[in-house]
C-alpha cells in the first residue's frame, strides 16, 4: 500500500525552446530556453505531485473481484491515479440524491452504489480518485427535457450518425444538473471532477443544422462559460475541475467546429486532458506523421508538442495561469485503423517516453473495457518524475506558426486581453 503524495505546487517542469518569435511565421533565431511554467491551481486545491493513471468504466469500478485486479495493479507499480465513470451517456452510475438524476438512472447502470465506499477503498491503497462526468452527450436527459436540448430547424430533436440526441451546451439547466452531480461525487469522496463530452456534435455536413434556442456567442464560450460556472462551484469543495478535449486540440488553430479551441480551454480549467490517441489522428493532422497509429512515441510526441508551444505562447502574452496537462494515451489496439497492428507494452511505453520528451510528466491511459494487464509492463514500480526539458523541432515551431493564422493569434490575444482584465 502506498501513501498518496500531494504538494502545493511549485513550478512543474516544463521548458520550452522557441525557434521563433510568437506569431512570425517567417522569422528565425537562435533557440532560447524559456522557463515557462503552468501555473498552480488554487493552493486549497490538493492534487499529486505526479499522476500516472488509468481509466475504470463502470462494471470495472463497480464489480468487487475486478476493482480489487486494478487496485493489485496499482499496488504493485506507479499508478497511482484512477477515472471512474461516475455519469456517462446512459446517465449516473450511483445511488443519486438529485430527484432529477434519480428519475433518470437506468437500474441496469447503477453499478457503484455508495460512491463513499468506493472512493475510500481507493484512498486506502493510496490512489486518488478521478469522478468522470459526460456532460452534453446525454441522449437520455436530452429526451426527457427536450427543450434543454439540440433541435432540429423545423422542430423536433436533432441527432448525431449514431441517433444520438445530445442536449445544448447553452442551456444552464444542463449546466446546473452536472455540476450538481459533480458536487455530490465530491462530497463522496473524489478528489477531482474530470469533465468530458464538453463539447458541440460534430457538424458533418450531411447532417441537419444544429439549433441551440439559448445560443449567445460562439461554440468555445459555451463551453467555457460551462466550466467557469463549474470552477466556481467546486472549488470551494477543495476539487480541481478537469475538461476532456480531442487530441486534434492542440494542432488545430480554431475550435474543431465542437468548441474546444485549445488556449481558451487551458486558461480556463485546472487540468485539461487531449485524448492523443494515436489510432484517432489521420495522416493529415500531424507535420511528418504519416502512420499515426503505428507511430505511437512520435504522433503523441507532435500532439503535445504543439500543444506545449502554444501554452508558452500564452504565457508570453501575459496569461499566468495555464492548465496542468495530462494527456490520455492509448491502451486498446484499434483494428478498424490497422487490424494488423496490436498495442501492448511497447507501444504503450512509446507512448510514456513520448510524455516526458514534452516536457511534461502526467499521464492517463484509457481502455474502454479497463484491462491494462495488456500494457502493465510499461508501468514503473514507483512513482518518479521523468519529464525532461522540451526543446521543440523546427518542423513542430513551423507548423504552430501556421496555427497562428488559424484561429490560434485570435484566441491568444482574447484569453490575454480577458486576464489583463480580470
Amino acid at each position: 500500500m502506498k501513501p498518496i503524495t500531494f504538494f502545493r505546487p511549485a513550478p512543474a517542469i516544463l521548458a520550452l525552446a522557441l525557434l521563433a518569435a510568437c506569431g512570425n511565421a517567417g522569422a528565425r533565431s537562435a533557440p532560447e530556453r524559456t522557463a515557462a511554467v503552468p501555473a498552480p491551481p488554487p493552493a486549497a486545491l490538493r492534487t499529486p505531485d505526479v499522476i500516472r493513471g488509468l481509466y475504470l468504466n463502470t462494471y470495472a469500478a463497480g464489480g468487487h473481484k475486478r476493482l480489487h485486479e486494478l487496485l493489485g495493479i496499482a499496488d504493485r507499480t506507479e499508478i497511482n491515479t484512477f477515472v471512474v465513470d461516475v455519469k456517462d451517456e446512459r446517465g449516473p452510475h450511483y445511488d443519486t440524491a438529485i430527484p432529477l438524476a434519480r428519475e433518470l438512472t437506468q437500474p441496469a447502470q447503477n453499478t457503484l452504489h455508495n460512491l463513499k465506499t468506493l472512493t475510500d477503498t481507493l484512498h486506502a491503497h493510496g490512489v486518488y480518485a478521478i469522478a468522470r462526468i459526460v456532460v452534453f452527450k446525454d441522449p437520455i436527459l436530452s429526451k426527457a427535457k427536450p427543450d434543454w436540448s439540440i433541435r432540429r430547424a423545423g422542430g423536433g430533436l436533432w441527432t448525431d450518425k449514431k441517433g444520438n440526441t445530445w442536449v445544448s451546451a447553452w442551456s444552464k439547466d444542463v449546466w446546473d444538473y452536472n455540476i450538481r452531480i459533480a458536487e455530490e461525487a465530491a462530497r463522496a469522496g473524489f478528489d477531482e471532477i474530470q469533465f468530458d463530452y464538453v463539447r458541440f456534435p460534430e457538424p458533418f455536413p450531411s447532417l441537419p443544422p444544429q439549433v441551440h434556442p439559448e445560443a449567445r456567442g460562439d461554440r468555445t464560450d459555451a463551453i467555457v462559460a460551462f466550466l467557469t460556472e463549474a470552477m466556481q462551484r467546486l472549488h470551494p469543495l477543495h476539487v480541481p475541475v478537469a475538461a476532456d478535449v480531442f487530441g486534434l486540440s492542440p494542432a488545430d488553430g480554431d475550435d474543431i467546429n465542437i468548441g474546444q479551441q485549445w488556449e481558451r480551454i487551458a486558461a480556463t480549467v485546472d487540468h485539461v486532458l487531449p485524448m492523443v490517441y494515436p489510432s484517432h489522428f489521420l495522416p493529415s493532422h500531424l507535420p511528418d506523421d504519416l502512420h499515426p497509429n503505428r507511430a505511437p512515441g512520435l504522433t503523441v510526441f507532435k500532439a503535445l508538442g504543439l500543444g506545449a508551444i502554444r501554452l508558452e505562447r500564452l504565457r508570453q502574452a501575459g496569461v499566468a495561469r495555464t492548465a496542468r496537462v495530462i494527456p490520455w494515451l492509448q491502451a486498446f489496439s484499434a483494428p478498424w485503423v490497422d487490424h494488423n497492428f496490436t498495442y501492448g507494452p511497447e507501444q504503450a511505453s512509446d507512448q510514456i517516453q513520448a510524455v516526458y520528451r514534452s516536457g511534461y510528466e502526467d499521464w492517463i491511459f484509457w481502455h474502454p473495457g479497463a484491462k491494462y494487464e495488456l500494457v502493465e509492463a510499461a508501468f514503473a514500480p514507483r512513482t518518479e518524475k521523468h519529464a525532461q526539458k522540451f526543446v521543440p523541432t523546427p518542423e513542430l515551431v513551423a507548423y504552430a506558426n501556421v496555427l497562428e493564422g488559424r484561429g490560434a493569434r485570435v484566441a491568444r490575444t482574447r484569453v490575454a486581453k480577458t486576464a489583463a482584465a480580470r
